[in-house]
């Protein structure tokens, strides 16, 4: 196999450059792509974690989230997450709302947070 060492002197215009081998290591290793799964009215949306608001991310990501108010008063945008550890503990205004629901999985988009 040829291991060339390429320097800035050698890469003139219109070369072409050999990419470096890939390790089998490399290769075997398999991405995860982490995600949200969430289900509001019968209708499952995956969203991908990035930090903030659970329903500022999902409506930045053209996510169909129903609701209203966006302070946790009308219970408009609950979701049941399906898949989802990196969320934050329900808060007060949660607690407040759901009461026991939240043990079975539900949360209020616009009070959750994504770590």
């Amino acid at each position: 196999m040829n291991n060339r060492v390429y320097t800035v002197g050698s890469l003139i215009p219109g070369r072409l450059i050999a990419k470096p081998p890939v390790s089998e290591q490399t290769e075997s290793k398999v991405i995860k792509t982490e995600v949200i799964t969430v289900e509001q009215n019968g209708k499952r949306m995956d969203i991908h974690p990035v930090k903030g608001k659970l329903l500022d991310i999902a409506l930045n990501q053209g996510k169909q989230i129903n609701y209203k108010c966006r302070k946790g008063t009308c219970g408009q945008c609950t979701v049941k997450v399906l898949i989802g550890p990196r969320l934050s503990a329900p808060n007060s205004q949660e607690q407040k709302k759901l009461k026991n629901e939240i043990t079975n999985g539900y949360r209020l988009a616009c009070q959750a947070e994504i770590h």
